[in-house]
């Protein structure tokens, strides 16, 4: 009978664990985005490999934030505080390359131009950091930070990076690249989205 009952509490237990488990899966963020593609300048090209997954997009008041803080970091350079209000947002995806772990999405917006999109994202650490003997060019610019915009028409687009070009403000007072089309590229990508996501 004791071990009828102690059999009956480890089950009990189990189904426990099972359910805070099944709980916990479910309410991981989903990502909505998944582009994959080949970097340039590696060194090696099995090292080219480039994944961009986006959990969601900024909300209004994160993007905001960013911008307030990157308009007042180009007045006083202060990179310490800039930065502590990147991290204060939330995390909108993750960027991956070769390296052994990727670069936070803390700013991620999109515009749709009919059949193209462009999407910009600030990521941290800055891109090149996390293994800097991939590249066949250092990151001299930012490690701290590194803006990536991408363009994409239908399934295929291209990357491209503020360690090419200067960021600055669109019209409506978000972050971009200046002179996209006259920088070099980053990455090239595909959609790799599984289509029940789409």
């Amino acid at each position: 009978m004791k071990l009828f009952a102690n059999s009956l509490s480890a089950a009990k237990g189990l189904t426990v664990l099972l359910m805070l488990l099944v709980f916990s899966c479910g309410t991981q963020a989903a990502v909505i985005l998944t582009l994959s593609g080949t970097a340039k300048g590696v060194k090696y090209e099995d090292d080219a490999k480039f994944r961009l997954s986006v959990i969601d997009w900024s909300a209004p008041e994160q993007l905001a934030s960013i911008e307030t803080a990157y308009r007042q970091y180009q007045d006083d350079s202060d990179l310490e505080t800039f930065l502590g209000i990147v991290d204060q947002q939330d995390t909108r995806g993750y960027l991956f390359t070769a390296a052994a772990t990727g670069y936070r999405i803390k700013y991620a917006w999109k515009e749709d131009r009919g059949d193209n999109q462009v999407m910009h994202f600030l990521v941290t650490p800055g891109l090149k950091t996390r293994n800097p003997y991939l590249w066949e060019t250092p990151n001299n610019n930012s490690p701290a930070f590194t803006l990536v915009q991408v363009q994409m028409s239908n399934e295929t687009g291209i990357a491209k990076t503020s360690l090419d070009g200067e960021i600055v403000f669109n019209e409506l007072g978000k972050l971009q690249l200046q002179s996209f089309d006259s920088l070099p590229q980053f990455a090239t990508l595909e959609d790799s989205t599984p289509y029940y996501l789409k």
